[in-house]
């Protein structure tokens, strides 16, 4: 009889599931067929040499883009290994990923409320909310995803210990955060989420619930430490944005708005909120909203409407270190943090108000109908970086960042003349936005102005001392022969990284072009340690060893650049000046040579292949 009334109870809840099953394809159907975007995706996949190679004690060493995650990183490299550069798995990947969290924030609001509507409801607006689809379309975002699934795991866990008082539960509830915080540390805000639990399942609050949040609370100040250190050192704490105390409040009021006003209507949604531009009505929004939300929590403590409580101490729980107190990135907002916190608004939501059965199964169907509508359009700006930055253009032309970002697009695919368009329009947008100068000596640098190149990587560099800057000023001083300037800038970089790929480049050339051998060839072989996959390198190392009579060398080096890049015409030709030295047939290489456009191979190949 129990086996039978579980199935029954069950029933319901599996029906739920498979239409979830079914929905989640139909609704990021257009993902599969999304590119990789260019912010981040290359850094912590694409072009991550220790993802390439499945490196676990720098994932465990290091950090990425100002975070350390290492678990995250473990994950990038079994994709990695599992599908190399392919979008179309790793988007598969973010869904599928995304779709387990959904049926753990199903099973959690079951488990916390024993309503299995109101977890449905939750659960529905977690899948498919349109907010949520810049998570699950970013490929980088993997990280938010990743975390988030650890993060209610081991919530459930724990609800389970509340409710059950095992330790098993405790303990698998504690590594689970710990995998979590690993991730990614906006899970260090885990054990207030606990304490809220606490306060929702219990009757009273103890001395014990408080002493065993300790172990979670020293994880929480370990990754904390961890990630000011590792967001300091790769530049992505915003002195520009760093407000008086006063100011930062005020700001997290209206930020939290924001995210409410999102949340209840998900329209004109972008990659990129700027901060607002009328500060002063910001800010009394912003300490407005701070009132009326304590004012809230007052009355809703006195009527002890725990629910309801839950819900919104889940909501600004998990938004609080995204709310710029320390001052990050260029944004206010962004959607991607409302991915956890938009469960608490829902638990709000869905705890105040009652329906009958048939009513909830209307409602579930039509919010999936509209909210996975809305997503279904929101993932075709995902398509690829030039329609996404031009989405955000659409809606804030004054984006200084969107502008760049668009200008650097439209650079990488040649199209030289739009992206100048777009780059000068950033600068115009806000004069003291040094990667709008960088990016626009790049374009300058590859359309050979190069006293305008120096201009803009010189203000870059007044504006912020930016590294790429140096090495890209050093290789325009190169290329204009001005060696003296090239090694001091490349220098400068070296001594801030001394592991500076391009920077130890640039030395080598500056050496070999003034015949320090010896130099030059100590930067070439650092160059090439550093990263062995550029042909280039290998190209310029080989002339050297020519210059120095050790053709056998030389002649390996550009064996490995066509190996690399089997369409170097230049690395052909030398194969083929090699091998007249070492006695040996340099015809089929030349004619290759010749056969890619290389026209310096013509006078040789007639020499020696007649």
């Amino acid at each position: 009889m129990n086996k039978i009334k579980d199935n029954l109870v069950l029933k319901p809840q599996l029906v739920m599931v498979l239409l979830l099953a079914l929905v989640f394809p139909l609704v990021f159907f257009q993902l599969f067929s999304a590119n990789f975007i260019s912010w981040d995706d290359a850094d912590v996949l694409l072009k991550n040499k220790d993802v390439h190679q499945f490196n676990i004690k720098a994932f465990f060493t290091k950090h990425y883009v100002g975070n350390y995650a290492p678990v995250t990183m473990i994950g990038f490299a079994i994709d990695w290994a599992l599908f190399h550069g392919s979008a179309f798995w790793h988007h598969l990947i973010n869904v599928t990923l995304h779709f387990m969290n959904a049926l753990l924030v199903l099973l959690l609001i079951k488990k916390l409320t024993n309503n299995l509507w109101v977890a449905f409801l939750v659960c529905i607006l977690f899948s498919f909310h349109p907010t949520q689809i810049e998570t699950v379309a970013w490929v980088a975002a993997k990280n938010n995803i990743l975390y988030s699934f650890f993060f209610l795991a081991a919530l459930i866990c724990y609800v389970k210990y509340s409710q059950q008082k095992h330790s098993k539960y405790y303990i698998l509830s504690l590594v689970l955060f710990a995998l979590s915080a690993l991730s990614k540390p906006s899970a260090i805000c885990f054990p207030f989420c606990l304490l809220a639990i606490d306060y929702f399942v219990q009757t009273k609050l103890t001395a014990k619930t408080f002493i065993n949040k300790i172990p979670f609370f020293v994880i929480s100040i370990i990754i904390g430490v961890v990630t000011i250190y590792s967001r300091t050192e790769d530049k992505f704490i915003n002195e520009s944005h760093a407000f008086a105390i006063h100011e930062r409040v005020g700001y997290a009021g209206y930020a939290i708005w924001q995210y409410i006003y999102k949340f209840l209507f998900p329209v004109n949604l972008s990659v990129i909120y700027p901060y607002p531009a009328n500060k002063t009505i910001s800010l009394v929004v912003g300490y407005g909203v701070l009132i009326v939300l304590g004012a809230l929590c007052y009355r809703l403590v006195k009527r002890k409407n725990k629910a309801v409580i839950l819900g919104l101490s889940f909501f600004i729980i998990n938004l609080l270190l995204v709310l710029q107190f320390i001052p990050f990135g260029e944004v206010l907002t962004a959607d991607r943090y409302l991915y956890l916190p938009i469960i608490g608004l829902g638990l709000i939501l869905f705890s105040l108000i009652k329906f009958k059965e048939k009513e909830y199964r209307f409602l579930s169907i039509g919010l999936m109908v509209v909210l996975g509508s809305m997503s279904f359009v929101r993932t075709s700006v995902w398509k690829n970086s030039i329609s996404l930055y031009s989405d955000i253009i659409d809606k804030y032309p004054h984006s200084f960042v969107a502008l760049n970002s668009l200008g650097a697009e439209h650079m990488l695919n040649k199209n030289y003349q739009v992206s100048q368009q777009f780059l000068n329009k950033a600068i115009e947008e806000n004069t003291n936005y040094y990667k709008g100068y960088y990016n626009r000596g790049l374009l300058f640098a590859q359309t050979n102005r190069m006293n305008e190149a120096l201009q803009d990587f010189t203000k870059a560099i007044e504006l912020k001392q930016y590294p790429k800057a140096y090495v890209a000023r050093a290789n325009v001083y190169y290329v204009m022969k001005d060696f003296p300037k090239a090694i001091s800038d490349a220098d400068t970089v070296l001594k801030l990284d001394e592991n500076n790929v391009k920077a130890n480049f640039v030395l080598a050339n500056c050496y070999d072009d003034l015949n320090q051998m010896d130099k030059a060839m100590g930067y070439y072989n650092k160059a090439i340690a550093l990263n062995q996959d550029e042909p280039n390198f290998y190209l310029r190392r080989a002339i050297l060893f020519g210059k120095m009579q050790q053709f056998a060398l030389c002649l390996n080096d550009l064996n490995i650049a066509t190996t690399l890049n089997p369409q170097y015409a230049e690395a052909y030709y030398w194969k083929g000046v090699a091998k007249v030295n070492l006695n040996q047939s340099p015809c089929e290489d030349l004619k290759q040579a010749l056969n890619m456009g290389f026209q310096a191979a013509q006078q040789p190949l007639m020499k020696y292949c007649r």
